[in-house]
C-alpha cells in the first residue's frame, strides 16, 4: 500500500533486537507543536532570523534537529526528511523563502496570491499565474505563519496588521473581509538590509555629495533638528541609519543620548564608539497596538524623562507630528522621516498631520512651530532610473503672512534622461549643487553651539559676507 509524504513522516523506522525493521507510529503533529514551542521559548531570535538568512536557517535546522533526537531519544529516523519537513511547517515560506533570504531584494508585494512582485534596486520580477501560490489558501496560510513570527494575529476578528521578523522585515498584511475571498491576500514585505550603508556607498552611488552629508551631520551634532521627507521607497530609513551613526561617532559632546522611537525595528546602530572609546548611548523602543496600545505620541512624552539628546520618532503619520514638534522647541534634537513630495511642501505635510493632535491651534501657528521645530529639511526621492538621490536640503527660516520662507541650500539638478530604445529611462544624470547660503540665525547658531567658523565658510563661504 502507498503512503503520502506525510504519512511517511509519521513513521518511524527502527530495529527490533534482532535487527529486523520495526515500525512505530507517533504523531507528528504533536511533535511539531511541541518543538515549535520549545523553539519559540528558547531560541526566538533564532525562528526569526531565519527568514533572513539562509546561515540563520541552517542554525534553526541544527535546533530542530537537537530537539527531535532528544524527544525521540532511543528511536531511529530519517533525520533529514524530517528535520526539513518541521523547518517548512515552522519557518518555511514556499515560494517567498528564496527571495526573502536574497539580500539583493528590497521589497515583496502580492497583490492577491496569484501576482507576486519581488523589487530589486534596478528591477522588478514578476511571479505570476502557475508560479505564484496556487490558491488563496495556500497563500494566506504563508502569510499568516509570517504575522504570527512577529507576535501577531492575522484573521477575520483582526484582517489587517503590521508586524515584523526579526530586524528588520517589516510586514503589511490584509485579508478577507479587507479583501475580497477570491484574491486571497494583500502584503508589503519592506526588507530592511542587515548591513549599514557607508559614506562611500552613499557618495559613490551617486545618492548625496560629501558635502551634503558633512553638513547634515554638523547639524545634527550642533543642535540642529532635521527632517527627512520622502515617498516609499525612497531609502529614508537607511538615511536614518547613516545619520545616526555618523552623530555617535562625530558627537564628542559627553551628552549625546539618542532615544529612538519606532514602530517597528528596523534601526540597528553602533552598539560602540571606538573614536570615544565608550558605549553608544542609544536607547531603543517601539510602539504598541491594541489592546493596551503605547503611541508614538506617548514614547515622544515619556523621552523627555529618559534626558536624550536626539530624540528620534523614525516615522511620523499623525499626531506624533505635533509632540515631535513641542519636543522640538524644548532644546531636544529631532530626527524624524515623514512622507511629502518636496522640502518646501514637507513642511504643510506636517501641519496637517499636527492637526489629529487637536491642539485647537491654527495653520500658521503651527507652521511656526514647525519651522522652529525642524530648521532644516531634506527630500529624497526614488527616479525613474531606479537611483536615489537627495533632491533637495532646504532651510527654513520663518512664516511671513502664513506662507513659509525659506532657501534652498542644495539640489540635485537633472542634465539628462537616457533612455533606451523603448523610449524608457534608464540612467537620470545630474549633479548635486550648493544653489543657496544659510542664514544668519543659523550661521550665528551654529557658532554659538561649537562649530567653528572655518568650518562654516569651507560651506557657506558667502554667509559671512552678509549674502543671506
Amino acid at each position: 500500500m502507498s503512503i503520502t509524504a506525510y504519512e511517511y513522516l509519521s513513521i518511524l523506522q527502527t530495529t527490533d533486537s534482532n535487527g529486523d525493521p520495526k515500525t512505530h507510529n507517533f504523531d507528528y503533529l504533536a511533535l511539531l507543536e511541541k518543538i515549535r514551542a520549545t523553539i519559540a521559548e528558547r531560541h526566538s531570535k533564532e525562528l526569526a532570523a531565519a527568514l533572513d538568512s539562509r546561515a540563520a536557517a541552517k542554525t534553526l535546522k541544527a535546533l530542530i534537529l537537537q530537539y527531535c533526537v532528544e524527544f525521540l531519544a532511543g528511536t531511529g529516523f530519517e533525520q533529514e526528511t524530517l528535520v526539513e519537513k518541521i523547518y517548512l511547517d515552522m519557518a518555511g515560506l514556499g515560494l517567498l523563502t528564496e527571495y526573502l533570504q536574497d539580500e539583493s531584494v528590497e521589497e515583496i508585494n502580492l497583490n492577491g496570491y496569484d501576482t507576486v512582485e519581488i523589487i530589486y534596486p534596478d528591477r522588478t520580477k514578476f511571479l505570476y499565474g502557475t508560479e505564484a501560490f496556487p490558491t488563496p489558501t495556500a497563500a494566506l496560510d504563508i502569510v499568516k505563519r509570517m504575522v504570527r513570527m512577529g507576535g501577531m494575529i492575522l484573521d477575520a476578528q483582526a484582517p489587517k496588521v503590521d508586524s515584523y521578523i526579526g530586524d528588520g522585515t517589516r510586514i503589511s498584511a490584509m485579508i478577507p473581509p479587507a479583501v475580497p475571498p477570491e484574491r486571497g491576500v494583500v502584503v508589503s514585505i519592506r526588507k530592511q538590509s542587515c548591513s549599514s550603508i557607508s559614506r562611500v556607498q552613499l557618495i559613490e552611488s551617486g545618492s548625496v555629495s560629501s558635502d551634503m552629508l558633512d553638513f547634515l551631520t554638523l547639524c545634527l551634532c550642533n543642535g540642529i533638528s532635521v527632517g527627512l521627507a520622502g515617498g516609499t521607497g525612497s531609502g529614508k530609513t537607511t538615511d536614518q541609519a547613516f545619520l545616526l551613526n555618523e552623530y555617535i561617532k562625530s558627537n564628542d559632546d559627553y551628552n549625546n543620548r539618542v532615544y529612538i522611537i519606532e514602530d517597528s525595528r528596523e534601526l540597528t546602530l553602533i552598539g560602540f564608539d571606538h573614536l570615544h572609546e565608550r558605549p553608544a548611548r542609544v536607547i531603543y523602543t517601539t510602539t504598541k497596538p491594541a489592546p493596551n496600545p503605547i503611541t508614538m505620541r506617548d514614547h515622544i512624552i515619556n523621552a523627555l524623562r529618559y534626558h536624550p539628546k536626539l530624540i528620534v520618532p523614525a516615522e511620523v503619520r499623525d499626531g506624533a507630528a505635533y509632540e515631535a514638534a513641542s519636543a522640538g522647541q524644548t532644546g531636544h534634537t529631532i530626527l524624524t522621516a515623514f512622507h511629502a513630495d518636496n522640502a518646501e511642501e514637507a513642511y504643510a505635510r506636517l501641519v496637517s498631520m499636527c492637526h489629529f493632535a487637536n491642539t485647537g491651534l491654527s495653520d500658521e501657528r503651527l507652521l511656526e512651530m514647525c519651522v522652529g521645530a525642524w530648521p532644516i529639511m531634506v527630500y529624497k526621492k526614488q527616479l525613474k532610473d531606479n537611483s536615489r538621490k537627495y533632491m533637495e536640503v532646504f532651510e527654513a527660516t520663518g512664516v511671513k503672512n502664513g506662507k513659509l520662507c525659506g532657501t534652498m541650500l542644495y539640489r540635485f539638478v537633472i542634465s539628462e534622461n537616457e533612455r533606451d530604445e523603448n523610449g524608457q529611462i534608464v540612467k537620470v544624470r545630474g549633479e548635486h549643487r550648493r544653489v543657496g547660503n544659510i542664514s544668519a540665525k543659523l550661521y550665528n547658531r551654529l557658532k554659538d553651539n561649537g562649530v567653528e567658523e572655518k568650518e562654516l565658510n569651507r560651506h557657506f563661504p558667502d554667509a559671512v559676507k552678509g549674502g543671506v
